[in-house]
């Protein structure tokens, strides 16, 4: 067997078995703990590493925990690693049922702590709704307000996700948040990462924005997020929710929606109005989505600033059948503001129908573009029984250059 590297802190060192029975969480912890007490000004020295095996943890913050000091306590440069997916796997087995606080019963909980974390080659497995992979609270600023006063004030910035995979059924997977002041919790990157067959989420598999999102605009401040290559499967919830932040890119790979029975499920939800034009940018590029059924949906947007691109993506594969031709798989809102972003669609195989929801009045900003983009269910551009569809009629939109559908505009 060849030597693990001398700046790893091999977990089985200090007593994990990885064994899938044997409960690991203290030895876990100890590790953990190890890597931290050889910090330099903040920066480790070591890399947490997981051999192939199925280490079980029966407890949350077992990956990381919050400082409770009222001083930040940050950390540098911890990498946590493993041999592969599926090679190290971490079953998170706790059975507490699900409470409301977001910081309860995360596997990893970074309340202003670290930067530069890389998570790389390693499954994570959860049979419990109730249970959550890791939250990630920045408060920036001192003032009268401290929502959390143990934790004091920081950030968390640069994370990175390399092949990573999470299996089975959760409440959340990863939460981003912070309050009146947050800051940061920005720059993250996935990277070839993805979701099991059976992965159910009650929240989101990403959900940005939790505590009061209405009242805390800095949440904006949650920004630059690249999912590249990634392979993300979906049986029944939401994989992207963001309440705040944006800046969001989407690169390759694939996203299923496992089954036509089961769902509702959805791949991207952007629910609020949000309020600043440089934070709401959606960008999908390369994308094979495959939804089966008519409660799936692409992409549920209420954004109305900013802009929303498909490049050269399609949702056609699993939908072949005629009856397929109402689905309303890309849904756009307008929730007071009466407008919508701009969205364009180019170069994309495209099935169902696209509907844009404009509440009492019709969208008198933004504009639906259409280009160079090929509708598998329809020859009839806008309209009650056309492709793309709202309510109230008419909404502004463009078909340009499109397969077997004549230029249109409107608005």
């Amino acid at each position: 067997m060849t030597p693990r590297p001398p700046w790893f802190v091999d977990v089985r060192a200090h007593g994990a078995v990885g064994d899938g029975r044997t409960d690991d969480t203290m030895a876990i912890r100890r590790a953990v703990s190890a890597v931290l007490a050889g910090r330099r000004d903040d920066v480790v020295s070591h890399a947490l590493f997981f051999p192939p095996g199925t280490y079980r943890v029966t407890r949350p913050d077992t990956l990381m925990w919050s400082p409770t000091r009222g001083r930040s306590d940050p950390v540098f440069g911890l990498s946590i690693l493993g041999c592969g997916p599926r090679v190290s796997e971490i079953l998170y087995d706790r059975t507490a049922a699900r409470v409301e606080d977001p910081r309860a019963g995360n596997l990893l909980t970074a309340a202003v702590r670290l930067r530069y974390l890389k998570v790389a080659e390693l499954s994570f497995r959860s049979e419990n709704p109730g249970n959550r992979f890791a939250y990630f609270w920045s408060r920036d600023g001192e003032d009268d307000r401290l929502r959390y006063p143990a934790y004091g004030t920081g950030q968390n910035q640069n994370i990175s996700f390399e092949r990573v995979e999470w299996r089975g059924t959760w409440d959340r997977v990863i939460g981003i948040d912070g309050d009146q002041q947050a800051n940061n919790n920005s720059e993250w990157m996935f990277d070839g990462c993805s979701t099991s067959v059976d992965f159910t989420v009650t929240d989101a598999m990403l959900r940005v924005g939790i505590t009061s999102p209405a009242n805390n605009a800095q949440q904006n401040q949650f920004l630059n997020f690249m999912l590249l290559n990634c392979h993300m499967a979906l049986r029944k919830g939401t994989m992207l929710r963001f309440d705040r932040g944006g800046s969001i890119n989407i690169l390759g790979g694939s996203w299923s929606m496992a089954s036509k029975d089961i769902g509702p499920c959805t791949a991207i939800h952007l629910p609020r109005r949000n309020g600043d034009p440089s934070v709401a940018r959606l960008l999908v590029q390369g994308v094979r989505f495959e939804p089966k059924a008519a409660n799936h949906r692409i992409i549920d947007c209420a954004w109305e600033n900013g802009s929303v691109t498909f490049d050269s993506c399609s949702d056609v594969a699993s939908l072949q059948n005629p009856s397929a031709a109402g689905y309303a798989l890309h849904v756009y809102r307008t929730t007071g503001g009466n407008r919508l972003p701009l969205v364009r669609y180019r170069d994309c195989a495209l099935a169902g129908s696209h509907v844009v929801a404009a509440g009492a009045r019709p969208a008198a900003g933004g504009r639906m573009i259409y280009e160079g983009t090929r509708l598998l269910h329809h020859r009839v551009a806008y309209g009650p029984k056309g492709f793309l569809r709202s309510t109230p009629t008419p909404t502004r939109y463009a078909f340009r250059d499109c397969i077997d559908i004549h230029d249109t505009a409107a608005g």
